[in-house]
């Protein structure tokens, strides 16, 4: 089986013991120590080289360069994560003085960055102003969320192309319309608290619920609207992506930002809106992508019509192989690979490799650590834990060993 088949029937159950890998996901501070430590890779510039070295062609998965919700802006799909503007704002630093930048960025927010890290260490801004802070100010900002605004919509955008790829593109693709291919695509279509809550800062926005109600409702349904006509578009070209990616990250380790009663009564309808037209259109995983322990939120998303998560994040309490013995089927799993496990010891990634052993029974898992791999995870620690997992594979022909 090729790539996209082998996928499409580990999503639907149908095969079951075998490994596709989403990707690697590493920071480019981990590729940089990687190739230090000696992974044969040359160009850090795009993921195509280390995604040949350490996965092959076998676990392809590809992106559209379509989105309504975020983006790394920077290089390897890397921060900084951008919320889908069109036109972006023009970075601007607005203060430097000997220990800080004042900064205007890409998504219109004002920050603080300290010069005071240590050479290829990155921390985390302070957000000193939003882009959005009533409905005037959103007003304005709306203007860059037109879904059919040209800048959002690369010329041939549906033609697949070898310098869109993570992975080199066969020659006999070059240019071909994407109903061709041989692997799975995927894109970035929604986000509903994600977004709303990088417009405004978590802090405002969650005095806004109670405070103004009416501009969330409309923030709210510029995002199902803005999602709802993208997919439409796509879909109009032929461009059946197998992956929806819906991006939220409103949980923290113990649960939701927000109520439960609130998903279900303000979200649940929306995302419904545009869920009901993947699934008539046979998308496969319909994924939400939240940080955090989810638990208290997964039966809304699955009332809603979303029917994957990543990254079952480890730290929050997130173990899949629960997930699976109480949703059996409702639910495909990405993920959950323990990253902190990866930087340990051979026995530590023992642990990790005997859960793969035990979600692969079933089909309907996508292996991935639970989000990116941090550089304190060694070279020779993600060769080890790729190998020791594709060993797990009942298929021979997907057992491809890193040397």
């Amino acid at each position: 089986m090729n790539p996209l088949e082998r996928f499409k029937k580990i999503c639907s159950f149908e095969l079951k013991e075998d490994v596709y890998f989403y990707g690697v996901l590493p920071w480019n501070e981990t590729l940089e120590r990687w190739v230090k430590e000696g992974m044969p890779v040359k160009n850090l510039d795009n993921l195509k080289e280390t995604n040949m070295h350490l996965l092959g062609n076998m676990d392809k998965i590809e992106w559209l360069q379509i989105n309504s919700a975020i983006f790394g802006a920077g290089k390897c799909g890397n921060p900084p994560w951008i919320v889908s503007l069109d036109p972006l704002y023009e970075e601007e630093v607005l203060n430097n003085t000997s220990t800080h930048i004042i900064k205007r960025e890409l998504d219109g927010t004002i920050v603080e960055i300290s010069k005071n890290n240590k050479p290829g260490q990155q921390s985390i801004p302070r957000y000193l102003e939003y882009p959005v802070k009533d409905k005037k100010s959103w007003e304005s900002f709306k203007k860059r969320l037109d879904p059919f605004s040209k800048g959002r919509w690369p010329d041939k955008w549906y033609e697949m192309n070898n310098d869109k790829m993570q992975y080199p593109l066969p020659g006999k693709f070059n240019g071909k319309h994407y109903k061709y291919r041989d692997f799975p695509i995927g894109m970035t279509l929604m986000s509903l608290y994600g977004n709303i809550r990088n417009y405004m800062g978590v802090e405002n926005l969650s005095i806004a619920f109670y405070d103004n109600p009416c501009l969330i409702e409309d923030m709210l349904d510029w995002q199902t609207y803005m999602a709802y006509e993208t997919i439409k578009k796509v879909l109009k070209e032929e461009v059946v992506p197998n992956i929806v990616w819906i991006w939220e990250d409103m949980c923290f380790n113990k649960g939701s930002l927000v109520s439960p009663d609130f998903v279900k009564t303000k979200m649940l309808p929306r995302y419904k809106k545009v869920t009901e037209t993947l699934r008539e259109n046979g998308v496969d995983a319909i994924l939400v992508d939240c940080d955090g322990n989810i638990e208290e939120l997964i039966p809304i998303w699955l009332e809603a019509g979303i029917n994957t998560m990543w990254p079952l994040e480890c730290a929050a309490g997130m173990d899949a192989r629960n997930l699976r013995k109480k949703y059996g089927n409702e639910i495909i799993l990405w993920g959950n690979v323990d990253k902190r496990r990866l930087a340990g010891t051979k026995s530590d990634i023992d642990l990790e490799v005997e859960k793969v052993k035990e979600l692969i029974k079933y089909g309907g898992y996508i292996v991935s650590a639970d989000h990116f791999i941090p550089p304190d995870v060694p070279y020779a620690n993600v060769v080890y834990w790729i190998n020791e997992t594709r060993k797990l594979s009942k298929y021979p022909e997907t057992i491809r060993l890193i040397p």
